[in-house]
């Protein structure tokens, strides 16, 4: 009973916590892209994608893990044409998948828990990142904070999609750019008891 009693003691000061599964809330949430050709460069946006993320139960604004799991086939360029060509580039049918798993992150500045839309949190995220059946660590700077039921994670990241083993695409006098853009906005649904009263 001691040796247990002892064990206890030692994780209440150490401040062990359980972690809490949070879903992504995906009609709240954007995945957006940026290809560099050249002149001009062109938009897409993911339609299809998933994900959860684990949260400290104490202090739920901090995410512990994540991962983000991306339908290939159902991303878009607005351009039927253009869509037809990407598809095959990342060959959909043999790659159906694209994620992020998330291993690490570390508040960088500030109070995490006071942090709001107009005031962010930053934080440094280190994961893996999986394209064209190919994992590369990726590490980028996000911003967080909590708005009501939601948990808000937002920024940008830079592709190397030759890195993942994609060739350079090029079309008659055009070429396209080896680095694609991403731009999210991930929103995680927090259980009633780590929730906060909404900001106006």
């Amino acid at each position: 009973m001691k040796i247990i009693a002892s064990l206890v003691l030692v994780f209440l000061v150490s401040g062990f916590v359980r972690a809490i599964e949070v879903p992504l809330d995906v009609k709240q949430s954007s995945l957006k892209f940026t290809g560099h050709a050249f002149m001009h460069d062109f938009n897409g946006e993911a339609k299809e994608f998933s994900g959860s993320a684990q949260v400290d139960s104490l202090k739920p604004e901090i995410v512990l893990s994540a991962e983000i799991d991306i339908q290939a086939a159902k991303m878009t360029t607005f351009e039927s044409a253009r869509d037809r060509n990407m598809f095959d580039w990342l060959h959909v049918d043999a790659n159906p998948g694209i994620s992020f798993q998330v291993t690490r992150v570390i508040p960088m500045k500030g109070n995490p828990a006071g942090a709001t839309k107009d005031h962010p949190s930053p934080f440094l995220v280190t994961g893996n990142f999986t394209l064209n059946k190919v994992t590369k660590p990726l590490q980028t700077q996000v911003s967080g904070w909590r708005e009501g039921k939601w948990l808000v994670v937002t920024g940008t990241t830079q592709i190397d999609t030759v890195a993942h083993g994609l060739p350079i695409v090029q079309q008659f006098f055009m070429t396209v750019g080896k680095e694609v853009d991403i731009t999210f906005n991930l929103v995680f649904d927090l259980p009633p008891e780590l929730q906060i009263a909404s900001q106006h």
